[in-house]
Order: C-alpha cells, then sequence, then structure tokens
C-alpha cells in the first residue's frame, strides 16, 4: 500500500513537472466572410434572372473559388506548425459560415467556435475556436459599445472590431483570459486619426489591467494591431508610439511576447506579391504572470500560407503549471 501511494506521488509530481502546453494562434484571414458566398448564392436559386443565364452557370464559377479558397485557409490552420489549441481570428465571417467551416474543412476539430459582436459594417467580425477540453467560463465582449471621447468618423463608438476576452479553462485546469482585436487601420492615416488610434491603444491597456485585477487570471491579447513597433509616421505629432501606449508603463507588467519577432524583423503583413507596408503588425501581449510561461512565438511563413491571405499566422507556445 505504501509503495502504492508513493509511486502516485511520484506520478503526480513529473506530471506537474512536465506542464501543460497549449498552443495559440492568431490569425486575420483576409475577407473571410467572401469565401461562402457560393452558399448564400445557392439560397437564391428561385430567384428570377434579367438575362437567361443558368443559375448553376453563375455559380459555378463561385464555388470552385471558394472552394479553393477555404482549402487554402484550412491546410494552413491543420499544419502541424500551426494546428492551434485556441485559434483567435479577424476579418471572420458569420456564426453559421464558421461553424460550416469548422464542421466541414476542419473535420469539426474545435469544439467551441464563437463570433464575438462588433461595430463592423464590413462584415469583419473577430471570432474564437477552441478544441475539445479548452472551455469558456465568461466572456467581456461589449468594449465595442464603448464611446469615444473625440467625434470620429465612426461615430461615437471608439472601437469598431474589439477588443473582446473569453476566461479559458485549459484541460489541466489553468484558468486566462484570452483575447483578441483588430485595431484602427492606417487606412487614410494622418495626425488624428493617428490620436485616436492611441485613444484606442489606451483603452485597451486599461482593459487588459482591469480584467487582470478584477479577476485573478493572467491575459493575453492577440491580434492585428496594424502597428509596428517604434516610431512611425504621423506617430510623434499624434501621441506617441501606439504599441508603446498600449503597454504603458513597464511597472504595469505588460510584455510584448512579439518584441524579439519586431526587433528580428519578422514580418505578420505579407500583402501576397505586393512588397509594400511588409512588416510585424501582428502581436501578442500578456501579463506579468505569462511572460515567463510563453515557450516560443513564431510567424508562420510556409505552405500555403503566402497566398491563403495577406497576413501571416502568428503562433504562441505557452508551457503552463
Amino acid at each position: 500500500m505504501r509503495t502504492t501511494v508513493v509511486a502516485i506521488i511520484l506520478l503526480l509530481a513529473l506530471s506537474a513537472a512536465r506542464g501543460e502546453d497549449v498552443r495559440v494562434v492568431t490569425y486575420n484571414i483576409e475577407n473571410f466572410q467572401t469565401l461562402f458566398e457560393h452558399r448564400r448564392l445557392s439560397a437564391q436559386r428561385g430567384i428570377t434572372l434579367p438575362s437567361p443565364l443558368d443559375w448553376r452557370e453563375i455559380t459555378r464559377e463561385e464555388r470552385n473559388q471558394n472552394q479553393e479558397d477555404k482549402w487554402e485557409v484550412s491546410e494552413v490552420i491543420k499544419d502541424p506548425r500551426v494546428n492551434p489549441d485556441i485559434i483567435v481570428i479577424q476579418e471572420a465571417p458569420l456564426q453559421q459560415d464558421l461553424e460550416y467551416f469548422n464542421k466541414t474543412w476542419l473535420g469539426g476539430a474545435y469544439e467551441t467556435v464563437i463570433v464575438l459582436p462588433s461595430n463592423t459594417t464590413r462584415n469583419q467580425h473577430l471570432a474564437m475556436m477552441l478544441k475539445p477540453g479548452f472551455k469558456v467560463l465568461q466572456q467581456k465582449d461589449q468594449y465595442h459599445l464603448e464611446p469615444d471621447t473625440v467625434p470620429n468618423d465612426r461615430g461615437d463608438r471608439l472601437f469598431a472590431r474589439g477588443p473582446a476576452f473569453c476566461l479559458v479553462e485549459t484541460p489541466a485546469g489553468n484558468k486566462l483570459w484570452i483575447g483578441t482585436t483588430h485595431q484602427k487601420s492606417k487606412s487614410g492615416n494622418s495626425v488624428e486619426v493617428t490620436k485616436w488610434r492611441n485613444r484606442e491603444a489606451a483603452r485597451t491597456r486599461e482593459i487588459i489591467l482591469e480584467l487582470e485585477k478584477q479577476d485573478p487570471h493572467p491575459v493575453m491579447l492577440l491580434g492585428d494591431y496594424n502597428d509596428e513597433l517604434g516610431i512611425q509616421e504621423y506617430e510623434l505629432e499624434g501621441g506617441g508610439d501606439v504599441i508603446a501606449n498600449m503597454l504603458g508603463d513597464p511597472a504595469d507588467g505588460l510584455h510584448l511576447a512579439t518584441r524579439r519577432l519586431a526587433l528580428d524583423g519578422a514580418i505578420s503583413f505579407g500583402g501576397y506579391w505586393f512588397s509594400n507596408h511588409r512588416s510585424l503588425i501582428d502581436h501578442v501581449i500578456v501579463t506579468r504572470e505569462l511572460k515567463d510561461k510563453v515557450r516560443d512565438v513564431y510567424v508562420y511563413q510556409a505552405g500555403l500560407a503566402r497566398v491563403a491571405s495577406d497576413h501571416y499566422p502568428v503562433v504562441v507556445l505557452l508551457k503552463l503549471d
């Protein structure tokens, strides 16, 4: 009996020493919602056409293109170097389309599929998918309703797409907030746009710290930040480096897990064959408790990743207790 008890204790100690590996990926899939146009066209099969063209001729080309594009995206996600336990997506489609994609193209690999609410007017959403064994205990996804302190082109709302967070419990019982965001782009960039983007960044930092304080679990925010590390155009006049402002005071303990990638010149925006704007704009921020649990961070650029989207997946490997 004593030998058995000792063996069990040793087994538990060995298991604890090994820890739990969790793979989290952020992936901006360009215009993901357009990959489901054939499904919508098929639902309108009975409408009257303005010309004698056969409906099948109209939908065939769309179907073939949609199938090819979805195959490319699914192959990237399923690649062993990506293959996330948790994936957050920017420019995600509607809930029913993402569920269909998971079931049909990913073989139902993800048990939980969530499309998060936002202010988007272009059907470009934030989403999160989690494999079996990972549970969402709570959602904080209403930040998009917060007003801006300064009128902007969006109206009275500060955010368009995120941030949004889910409190996730891992198979081993670890709990952490996983969030995603799609910051305002530099389209039509100016001093005023940069100030707006910095207001987004400052409020995002506050939200991360609020979550960490209100519910004592580590926080990770992944997504398309639409900004490079360091001072860029208009940032000197527009409130400073957006990434630095999202991190804030070092005493707050926020850590840019993608800093090494940025300093090494890695890129997460590939732009297909266009070389303009290639840079690292997809980032990961973690709170102090997760800093030393980030085992590796890398951008996956191999295989079909170069044609599946204008962004590449950014992969984070966690070693949790």
